[in-house]
């Protein structure tokens, strides 16, 4: 079974989207729609229809975005569990025991890039790959990994990779 005094409840976040990142890209959709609402104007009726197929890539641009961007979430490691919980709302608990493998991967020069998590499936359609953080997602991955490796029961398969060779 884990063991109990390494992973007393260490919680590790994911931020999800900076608040930078997030108000950089609104300002240049908003700059893209002005400009192309301004060459609607400026050229009258005969660029309606580049208009209106310009606003649904816009519109299009938007969606895949809200789509893409990356859900807040947390990691919690106690003894008798490996709970990661979104923001919007899904869970994924994992008793100790059904947690099969852990695989890290590495850049050639030794940087985490990240790291998978794999289950015994309770049920035909539960897939065995849990979970998978990357570097960007999580603040701590370094510090993620060694608290993994101190409580995983010893029937779980540590595995380490190189990648990008």
């Amino acid at each position: 079974m884990a063991s109990s005094s390494a992973a007393q409840d260490q919680v590790f976040v994911g931020p999800g989207l900076s608040p930078f990142k997030r108000i950089m890209t609104a300002i240049g959709v908003l700059i893209v729609t002005a400009l192309v609402l301004w060459i609607a104007i400026h050229e009258g009726l005969s660029a309606l229809g580049s208009t209106i197929t310009a606003i649904i890539f816009i519109l299009g641009f938007v969606i895949y975005l809200r789509i893409i961007a990356p859900v807040p979430f947390t990691i919690e490691l106690n003894s008798e569990t490996l709970i990661k919980r979104s923001r919007n709302g899904e869970v994924i608990e994992l008793p100790w025991d059904r947690v099969t493998r852990i695989k890290e991967e590495f850049f050639p020069n030794g940087k985490r890039i990240g790291i998978t998590v794999y289950r015994k499936p309770a049920t035909p359609q539960e897939k065995t790959k849990a979970w998978a953080v990357y570097r960007d997602d999580v603040t701590g991955i370094d510090e993620l990994a060694k608290a993994l490796k101190e409580a995983i029961p010893e029937t779980c398969q540590w595995q380490s990779e190189t990648v990008h060779e």
